[in-house]
């Protein structure tokens, strides 16, 4: 089955967290080794996040500043094996839609910007990530406009 998930010889279901699958993941860098949350706390934090989301959203006044805080801490939990830069982007898209705002939408062409910006939130400045979204978003639009001809 191309669905199923095995870790050794156990099956693991889509969604379960590295709660489950006990890895602790680590991604080498240009400037150094960065750990991902440990696998034993990957599900305290993730309701750590949905209760801040949550409050966040019930008081929001900038969209895209939520869009891009939820996008780094489920990008920096890294909860899954797999899919989590598709579950991140959605997931961060939820304060943009409720603004009335289209999903993020990140083309091809801006993977290399896509990156530079993540690493630019993780010193603190979401400004290059916010106009990533926002570059994203416009591209796409104009992708939609251009078919209505």
């Amino acid at each position: 089955m191309a669905t199923a998930r095995f870790h050794g010889p156990h099956y693991v279901p889509p969604g379960d967290t590295r709660t489950t699958t006990r890895h602790t993941v680590y991604v080498n860098t240009p400037t150094g080794r960065i750990k991902f949350c440990p696998y034993t706390m990957v599900d305290s934090e993730l309701l750590a996040i949905c209760r801040s989301a949550k409050a966040l959203m019930e008081n929001m006044t900038n969209p895209f500043a939520v869009a891009s805080w939820l996008h780094l801490v489920l990008a920096r939990c890294h909860p899954f094996d797999d899919g989590n830069g598709r579950v991140t982007r959605l997931v961060a898209s939820i304060p943009l839609l409720l603004a009335g705002y289209p999903p993020i939408c990140i083309s091809l062409d801006q993977r290399s910007a896509y990156w530079q910006a993540i690493n630019e939130t993780y010193t603190g400045n979401h400004g290059p990530f916010i106009q990533c979204i926002f570059d994203g978003m416009k591209r796409a639009i104009d992708r939609v406009e251009g078919l209505k001809d």
